[in-house]
């Protein structure tokens, strides 16, 4: 099985950038949780941006 790549693609045209970033938020989080199992790849427009600012703990400053 080794070799064989799947790929899922998401699209909407109704989406709000709030539900957006949500969105790309909780797909990095199955990510994380999938790592033990599988290699999964992200890919968005403003993907690394979403996750540096959504990822950050309270209290850390808001670096661009």
């Amino acid at each position: 099985m080794k070799g064989n790549m799947k790929k899922v693609t998401i699209t909407s045209k109704n989406i709000t950038p709030k539900q957006w970033s949500l969105l790309l938020l909780e797909l990095n989080l199955v990510r994380k949780a999938w790592r033990p199992y599988a290699k999964l790849d992200l890919s968005a427009h403003g993907l690394k941006r979403t996750l540096r600012l959504g990822m950050r703990k309270h209290g850390e400053p808001h670096a661009m």
